[in-house]
Protein backbone atom coordinates (compact mmCIF):
# COMPACT_ATOMS: atom_id res chain seq x y z
CA UNK A 1 0.00 0.00 0.00
CA UNK A 2 1.25 3.26 -1.28
CA UNK A 3 1.55 5.42 2.30
CA UNK A 4 2.08 9.46 1.97
CA UNK A 5 5.83 8.37 3.52
CA UNK A 6 5.95 5.78 0.72
CA UNK A 7 5.51 8.32 -1.91
CA UNK A 8 7.78 11.21 -0.74
CA UNK A 9 10.59 8.14 -0.43
CA UNK A 10 10.21 7.47 -3.84
CA UNK A 11 10.42 10.35 -5.00
CA UNK A 12 13.66 11.72 -3.02
CA UNK A 13 15.43 8.60 -4.74
CA UNK A 14 14.07 9.84 -8.00
CA UNK A 15 15.94 13.35 -7.39
CA UNK A 16 18.82 11.69 -6.48
CA UNK A 17 19.04 9.95 -9.61
CA UNK A 18 21.13 12.00 -11.96
CA UNK A 19 19.26 13.07 -15.27
CA UNK A 20 21.26 12.65 -18.76
CA UNK A 21 20.55 14.58 -21.55
CA UNK A 22 21.96 13.94 -24.91
CA UNK A 23 24.24 16.79 -26.27
CA UNK A 24 21.98 17.86 -28.98
CA UNK A 25 19.50 18.63 -26.56
CA UNK A 26 21.63 20.83 -24.28
CA UNK A 27 23.34 22.57 -27.08
CA UNK A 28 19.78 23.88 -28.41
CA UNK A 29 18.74 24.58 -24.99
CA UNK A 30 22.28 26.68 -24.59
CA UNK A 31 21.99 28.33 -27.93
CA UNK A 32 18.89 30.34 -26.87
CA UNK A 33 20.80 31.95 -23.87
CA UNK A 34 22.94 35.01 -23.70
CA UNK A 35 26.00 34.97 -23.59
CA UNK A 36 26.24 36.33 -20.14
CA UNK A 37 24.45 33.17 -18.95
CA UNK A 38 26.31 30.66 -21.20
CA UNK A 39 29.62 32.18 -19.62
CA UNK A 40 28.18 30.65 -16.03
CA UNK A 41 27.78 27.29 -17.30
CA UNK A 42 31.22 27.67 -18.82
CA UNK A 43 33.09 27.86 -15.53
CA UNK A 44 31.43 24.69 -13.81
CA UNK A 45 33.66 22.49 -15.05
CA UNK A 46 36.61 21.71 -17.85
CA UNK A 47 33.68 19.44 -19.78
CA UNK A 48 31.08 21.92 -19.90
CA UNK A 49 34.13 24.83 -20.89
CA UNK A 50 34.98 22.06 -23.48
CA UNK A 51 31.52 21.77 -25.31
CA UNK A 52 30.60 26.01 -24.90
CA UNK A 53 33.69 26.54 -26.78
CA UNK A 54 33.04 24.43 -29.35
CA UNK A 55 33.75 25.84 -32.59
CA UNK A 56 30.04 24.09 -33.60
CA UNK A 57 28.14 25.47 -31.19
CA UNK A 58 29.72 28.37 -30.82
CA UNK A 59 28.21 28.82 -34.95
CA UNK A 60 24.76 27.61 -33.43
CA UNK A 61 24.93 30.00 -31.08
CA UNK A 62 25.58 33.30 -33.48
CA UNK A 63 22.68 31.86 -35.71
CA UNK A 64 20.46 32.16 -32.87
CA UNK A 65 21.92 35.31 -31.48
CA UNK A 66 21.52 37.11 -35.18
CA UNK A 67 17.64 36.67 -35.18
CA UNK A 68 17.90 38.72 -32.48
CA UNK A 69 18.51 42.13 -34.43
CA UNK A 70 21.17 44.94 -32.71
CA UNK A 71 22.24 48.54 -33.15
CA UNK A 72 25.81 49.10 -31.76
CA UNK A 73 25.60 52.83 -30.90
CA UNK A 74 28.74 54.85 -30.41
CA UNK A 75 29.09 58.24 -28.59
CA UNK A 76 32.34 60.16 -27.04
CA UNK A 77 31.30 61.61 -23.30
CA UNK A 78 32.47 64.42 -22.24
CA UNK A 79 35.90 62.89 -21.25
CA UNK A 80 36.14 62.03 -25.19
CA UNK A 81 36.32 58.63 -24.54
CA UNK A 82 34.39 56.56 -27.19
CA UNK A 83 31.43 54.97 -25.70
CA UNK A 84 29.86 51.66 -26.99
CA UNK A 85 26.46 50.13 -26.04
CA UNK A 86 24.31 47.74 -28.56
CA UNK A 87 20.81 48.27 -28.14
CA UNK A 88 18.59 45.35 -29.42
CA UNK A 89 16.07 47.09 -31.76
CA UNK A 90 13.02 45.89 -30.26
CA UNK A 91 13.51 48.20 -27.62
CA UNK A 92 14.28 50.61 -29.57
CA UNK A 93 10.91 50.23 -31.33
CA UNK A 94 8.90 50.36 -28.02
CA UNK A 95 10.73 53.13 -26.81
CA UNK A 96 12.65 55.62 -29.62
CA UNK A 97 13.87 58.01 -26.56
CA UNK A 98 15.87 55.26 -24.83
CA UNK A 99 18.02 56.07 -22.30
CA UNK A 100 21.85 54.57 -21.96
CA UNK A 101 22.71 52.90 -18.57
CA UNK A 102 26.25 53.59 -17.60
CA UNK A 103 25.97 50.21 -16.43
CA UNK A 104 25.78 48.90 -19.80
CA UNK A 105 28.25 50.95 -21.35
CA UNK A 106 32.12 50.01 -23.01
CA UNK A 107 34.31 52.85 -22.96
CA UNK A 108 37.08 52.62 -25.10
CA UNK A 109 40.25 55.35 -25.10
CA UNK A 110 39.75 58.44 -26.41
CA UNK A 111 42.33 57.80 -29.83
CA UNK A 112 40.58 54.44 -30.99
CA UNK A 113 37.74 54.03 -33.92
CA UNK A 114 35.64 51.03 -34.52
CA UNK A 115 36.00 49.80 -37.89
CA UNK A 116 33.37 47.48 -37.97
CA UNK A 117 31.56 44.55 -36.77
CA UNK A 118 31.46 41.07 -37.61
CA UNK A 119 29.99 37.73 -35.82
CA UNK A 120 30.16 39.54 -32.61
CA UNK A 121 33.44 41.18 -32.69
CA UNK A 122 34.26 44.25 -32.87
CA UNK A 123 37.77 45.83 -34.87
CA UNK A 124 39.04 48.71 -33.02
CA UNK A 125 41.86 51.14 -35.15
CA UNK A 126 44.09 52.89 -32.98
CA UNK A 127 46.66 55.69 -34.47
CA UNK A 128 49.37 57.84 -33.57
CA UNK A 129 50.35 60.93 -35.38
CA UNK A 130 53.87 62.64 -35.21
CA UNK A 131 55.02 65.95 -37.01
CA UNK A 132 58.49 66.66 -38.40
CA UNK A 133 59.68 69.61 -40.27
CA UNK A 134 58.70 67.54 -43.18
CA UNK A 135 56.66 64.62 -43.47
CA UNK A 136 54.25 63.57 -41.40
CA UNK A 137 54.54 59.80 -39.20
CA UNK A 138 51.38 57.99 -38.99
CA UNK A 139 51.33 55.36 -37.06
CA UNK A 140 47.76 52.61 -36.85
CA UNK A 141 47.03 49.26 -35.13
CA UNK A 142 44.26 47.26 -34.04
CA UNK A 143 43.10 45.09 -31.32
CA UNK A 144 39.64 42.78 -31.99
CA UNK A 145 37.27 43.02 -29.22
CA UNK A 146 33.73 40.67 -28.23
CA UNK A 147 31.97 43.30 -25.85
CA UNK A 148 30.13 40.25 -24.75
CA UNK A 149 32.75 38.08 -23.31
CA UNK A 150 34.64 41.71 -22.73
CA UNK A 151 37.53 39.91 -23.95
CA UNK A 152 39.96 41.85 -26.10
CA UNK A 153 43.36 40.58 -28.51
CA UNK A 154 46.83 41.72 -28.41
CA UNK A 155 47.70 44.41 -30.24
CA UNK A 156 48.11 43.26 -34.08
CA UNK A 157 48.20 44.51 -37.37
CA UNK A 158 51.04 47.28 -37.03
CA UNK A 159 50.90 49.56 -40.28
CA UNK A 160 52.84 52.81 -40.73
CA UNK A 161 52.17 55.69 -43.08
CA UNK A 162 54.73 58.44 -44.40
CA UNK A 163 52.83 61.31 -46.06
CA UNK A 164 55.39 64.32 -47.24
CA UNK A 165 54.44 67.81 -46.18
CA UNK A 166 54.15 68.80 -50.52
CA UNK A 167 50.57 66.01 -49.90
CA UNK A 168 49.53 67.85 -46.67
CA UNK A 169 45.77 68.88 -47.38
CA UNK A 170 43.09 67.48 -49.57
CA UNK A 171 46.00 64.83 -50.31
CA UNK A 172 46.16 64.03 -46.73
CA UNK A 173 42.97 62.36 -46.52
CA UNK A 174 43.58 60.22 -49.77
CA UNK A 175 46.77 58.96 -48.35
CA UNK A 176 45.73 57.65 -45.21
CA UNK A 177 44.27 54.06 -45.25
CA UNK A 178 40.83 53.41 -45.17
CA UNK A 179 39.87 49.86 -43.34
CA UNK A 180 37.22 47.49 -43.43
CA UNK A 181 36.67 44.58 -41.36
CA UNK A 182 35.16 40.96 -42.86
CA UNK A 183 35.43 36.92 -42.24
CA UNK A 184 35.76 34.83 -44.92
CA UNK A 185 33.84 31.80 -44.22
CA UNK A 186 35.99 28.79 -46.01
CA UNK A 187 38.85 29.90 -43.96
CA UNK A 188 36.70 30.50 -41.15
CA UNK A 189 39.40 33.70 -41.11
CA UNK A 190 39.00 37.37 -39.74
CA UNK A 191 40.26 39.88 -42.37
CA UNK A 192 41.06 43.72 -42.51
CA UNK A 193 41.52 45.45 -45.94
CA UNK A 194 43.70 48.53 -46.18
CA UNK A 195 43.26 50.71 -49.44
CA UNK A 196 44.60 54.12 -50.11
CA UNK A 197 44.77 56.32 -53.59
CA UNK A 198 48.21 58.08 -53.93
CA UNK A 199 49.42 59.90 -56.85
CA UNK A 200 46.39 57.91 -58.30
CA UNK A 201 47.94 54.86 -58.04
CA UNK A 202 45.98 52.53 -55.59
CA UNK A 203 47.31 50.45 -52.84
CA UNK A 204 45.63 47.48 -51.39
CA UNK A 205 46.73 45.06 -48.55
CA UNK A 206 45.20 42.60 -46.26
CA UNK A 207 45.70 41.08 -42.89
CA UNK A 208 44.15 38.27 -41.12
CA UNK A 209 43.85 37.73 -37.38
CA UNK A 210 45.93 34.95 -36.51
CA UNK A 211 48.66 35.78 -38.57
CA UNK A 212 49.52 38.99 -37.41
CA UNK A 213 50.99 40.46 -40.56
CA UNK A 214 50.00 42.51 -44.10
CA UNK A 215 49.99 41.61 -47.45
CA UNK A 216 49.99 43.44 -50.40
CA UNK A 217 47.41 42.26 -52.69
CA UNK A 218 46.20 43.49 -56.35
CA UNK A 219 44.95 46.88 -56.66
CA UNK A 220 41.36 47.78 -57.46
CA UNK A 221 40.33 47.97 -61.19
CA UNK A 222 38.18 50.94 -60.56
CA UNK A 223 39.35 52.87 -57.07
CA UNK A 224 36.24 53.03 -54.37
CA UNK A 225 34.82 56.23 -54.40
CA UNK A 226 35.94 58.11 -51.11
CA UNK A 227 35.84 61.45 -52.27
CA UNK A 228 33.01 63.69 -53.83
CA UNK A 229 33.05 66.83 -55.83
CA UNK A 230 33.37 69.49 -53.46
CA UNK A 231 30.15 71.10 -52.42
CA UNK A 232 29.16 74.35 -51.05
CA UNK A 233 30.56 75.40 -47.75
CA UNK A 234 31.93 72.27 -47.81
CA UNK A 235 35.39 69.96 -47.78
CA UNK A 236 35.79 65.98 -48.70
CA UNK A 237 32.82 63.77 -48.21
CA UNK A 238 33.70 59.85 -47.33
CA UNK A 239 31.13 57.69 -49.01
CA UNK A 240 32.12 54.60 -46.98
CA UNK A 241 35.00 52.83 -46.36
CA UNK A 242 33.28 49.08 -47.71
CA UNK A 243 30.74 46.69 -46.68
CA UNK A 244 30.95 43.43 -45.89
CA UNK A 245 28.73 41.23 -47.17
CA UNK A 246 28.69 37.36 -47.22
CA UNK A 247 32.38 36.76 -47.33
CA UNK A 248 33.04 39.81 -49.82
CA UNK A 249 34.06 43.46 -49.40
CA UNK A 250 31.80 46.51 -51.59
CA UNK A 251 32.57 49.88 -52.00
CA UNK A 252 30.94 52.27 -54.12
CA UNK A 253 33.31 53.25 -57.31
CA UNK A 254 32.96 55.93 -60.02
CA UNK A 255 34.04 56.10 -63.35
CA UNK A 256 36.00 59.53 -63.39
CA UNK A 257 33.68 61.53 -65.61
CA UNK A 258 32.61 65.20 -64.80
CA UNK A 259 29.06 64.59 -64.43
CA UNK A 260 27.54 62.55 -61.48
CA UNK A 261 25.28 60.08 -62.90
CA UNK A 262 24.08 57.00 -61.87
CA UNK A 263 25.37 55.05 -64.49
CA UNK A 264 28.45 55.89 -63.70
CA UNK A 265 28.76 54.40 -60.50
CA UNK A 266 30.03 50.37 -59.87
CA UNK A 267 30.07 48.64 -57.21
CA UNK A 268 33.71 46.96 -56.89
CA UNK A 269 34.07 43.80 -54.70
CA UNK A 270 36.28 41.89 -53.25
CA UNK A 271 36.06 38.41 -52.61
CA UNK A 272 37.69 37.71 -49.20
CA UNK A 273 38.32 34.00 -50.20
CA UNK A 274 40.31 34.05 -53.52
CA UNK A 275 41.26 37.98 -52.76
CA UNK A 276 40.09 39.00 -56.40
CA UNK A 277 37.64 41.58 -57.88
CA UNK A 278 34.15 41.82 -59.43
CA UNK A 279 31.84 44.66 -60.24
CA UNK A 280 28.33 44.87 -59.78
CA UNK A 281 26.44 47.26 -61.46
CA UNK A 282 23.90 49.59 -58.97
CA UNK A 283 20.12 49.56 -59.99
CA UNK A 284 19.10 50.90 -63.34
CA UNK A 285 17.11 53.59 -64.59
CA UNK A 286 18.42 56.94 -63.01
CA UNK A 287 20.70 58.29 -65.51
CA UNK A 288 18.65 61.40 -65.95
CA UNK A 289 17.50 61.70 -62.21
CA UNK A 290 19.74 64.47 -59.95
CA UNK A 291 20.56 62.62 -56.95
CA UNK A 292 22.91 62.44 -53.96
CA UNK A 293 24.71 60.81 -51.17
CA UNK A 294 24.84 56.86 -53.10
CA UNK A 295 25.22 54.55 -49.98
CA UNK A 296 25.83 51.20 -49.28
CA UNK A 297 24.77 49.21 -46.72
CA UNK A 298 23.49 45.66 -46.01
CA UNK A 299 20.01 45.46 -45.07
CA UNK A 300 17.20 42.53 -44.27
CA UNK A 301 20.13 39.96 -45.33
CA UNK A 302 21.17 41.68 -48.68
CA UNK A 303 23.11 43.75 -50.21
CA UNK A 304 21.31 47.28 -50.39
CA UNK A 305 21.81 50.92 -52.59
CA UNK A 306 20.24 54.41 -51.21
CA UNK A 307 20.26 57.73 -52.82
CA UNK A 308 18.58 61.06 -52.21
CA UNK A 309 16.64 62.18 -54.98
CA UNK A 310 16.20 65.20 -55.81
CA UNK A 311 16.38 66.60 -52.00
CA UNK A 312 12.87 65.57 -52.20
CA UNK A 313 12.63 61.92 -50.72
CA UNK A 314 14.82 58.79 -50.11
CA UNK A 315 15.14 56.08 -52.68
CA UNK A 316 16.49 52.45 -50.97
CA UNK A 317 16.88 49.20 -53.59
CA UNK A 318 17.62 45.72 -52.37
CA UNK A 319 19.57 43.31 -54.61
CA UNK A 320 17.83 40.12 -53.36
CA UNK A 321 20.26 37.99 -55.47
CA UNK A 322 23.88 38.96 -54.55
CA UNK A 323 25.50 39.31 -57.93
CA UNK A 324 22.62 39.22 -59.92
CA UNK A 325 21.51 42.83 -61.65
CA UNK A 326 18.24 41.40 -62.55
CA UNK A 327 17.31 41.39 -58.69
CA UNK A 328 17.78 44.46 -57.75
CA UNK A 329 13.92 45.57 -56.38
CA UNK A 330 12.87 48.76 -55.20
CA UNK A 331 12.21 48.62 -51.71
CA UNK A 332 11.04 51.80 -50.78
CA UNK A 333 10.47 55.64 -51.78
CA UNK A 334 9.80 58.35 -49.08
CA UNK A 335 9.00 61.43 -49.45
CA UNK A 336 11.00 64.03 -46.93
CA UNK A 337 7.39 65.45 -46.45
CA UNK A 338 6.48 62.61 -44.66
CA UNK A 339 9.29 62.18 -42.74
CA UNK A 340 8.71 65.86 -41.59
CA UNK A 341 12.02 67.06 -42.70
CA UNK A 342 12.31 70.48 -43.55
CA UNK A 343 15.50 72.68 -44.35
CA UNK A 344 16.86 70.04 -46.73
CA UNK A 345 20.33 71.46 -48.28
CA UNK A 346 23.50 70.45 -49.67
CA UNK A 347 24.60 69.44 -46.06
CA UNK A 348 21.57 66.99 -45.57
CA UNK A 349 22.25 63.31 -45.08
CA UNK A 350 20.11 60.67 -44.33
CA UNK A 351 20.48 56.75 -43.82
CA UNK A 352 18.52 53.60 -43.40
CA UNK A 353 19.41 51.68 -40.16
CA UNK A 354 17.07 49.09 -40.38
CA UNK A 355 14.35 47.66 -42.50
CA UNK A 356 11.68 44.99 -41.01
CA UNK A 357 7.82 44.54 -42.69
CA UNK A 358 6.54 47.93 -42.31
CA UNK A 359 9.05 49.32 -39.96
CA UNK A 360 12.19 51.54 -41.65
CA UNK A 361 14.82 53.42 -39.04
CA UNK A 362 16.35 56.27 -40.21
CA UNK A 363 19.50 58.36 -39.04
CA UNK A 364 20.51 61.96 -39.88
CA UNK A 365 24.14 62.74 -39.69
CA UNK A 366 25.81 65.21 -37.41
CA UNK A 367 22.68 65.04 -35.03
CA UNK A 368 21.23 62.67 -32.34
CA UNK A 369 18.11 62.37 -34.27
CA UNK A 370 16.40 59.16 -35.79
CA UNK A 371 13.28 58.79 -37.27
CA UNK A 372 11.18 55.57 -36.85
CA UNK A 373 8.42 55.42 -39.96
CA UNK A 374 5.83 52.94 -40.69
CA UNK A 375 5.15 52.43 -44.40
CA UNK A 376 1.34 51.15 -43.87
CA UNK A 377 0.12 54.22 -42.17
CA UNK A 378 2.95 57.06 -42.76
CA UNK A 379 3.82 57.96 -39.16
CA UNK A 380 6.82 59.02 -38.11
CA UNK A 381 8.28 58.75 -34.69
CA UNK A 382 10.87 60.88 -33.99
CA UNK A 383 13.46 61.19 -31.09
CA UNK A 384 16.85 63.23 -29.93
CA UNK A 385 19.01 61.72 -27.38
CA UNK A 386 23.21 61.96 -26.78
CA UNK A 387 23.86 58.33 -29.38
CA UNK A 388 24.93 59.08 -32.98
CA UNK A 389 22.68 56.42 -34.35
CA UNK A 390 24.17 57.63 -37.75
CA UNK A 391 27.33 55.64 -37.27
CA UNK A 392 25.53 52.42 -35.71
CA UNK A 393 26.22 49.16 -36.99
CA UNK A 394 24.71 45.86 -37.00
CA UNK A 395 25.62 43.80 -33.75
CA UNK A 396 25.12 40.00 -32.96
CA UNK A 397 26.18 39.29 -29.45
CA UNK A 398 28.35 35.65 -29.65
CA UNK A 399 31.06 33.46 -27.83
CA UNK A 400 33.58 34.61 -31.02
CA UNK A 401 37.17 34.02 -30.36
CA UNK A 402 39.50 37.16 -30.27
CA UNK A 403 42.57 34.82 -31.39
Amino acid sequence: MDTPANKKLRLHDLCKQTLFLPDELIAEILSHLTVKNILIFKCLSKSWNTFISDPTFVQMHLKKSSQNSHLTAFFRDRFDRVNVKPVPVHLLLKDPSITVDSNDLYRLSSHCMVVGSCNGLICLLFHSEITSPTVTYLKSWFRFWNPATRIRSEISGLLRNIIPHDEIGIHTFLCRFKFTFGYESLSKTYKVVAFRVKKNEGEVKVFSLGSNCWRNIQSFPVFPLNLLPRRRGRGPCCLNDGVHFRGTINWLAMYNQPIIHVEQFVIVSLDLSTESYKQLLPPPGFNEVPFFQPVLRVLMDGLCFSHDSKRTEFVLWHMKEYGVQESWTQLLKISYQNLHIRNINDTFELVCLYVNGDVVIFAKENSNQIFIYNLKDKTVQRSVNRIRWYRSMDYAESLASVC
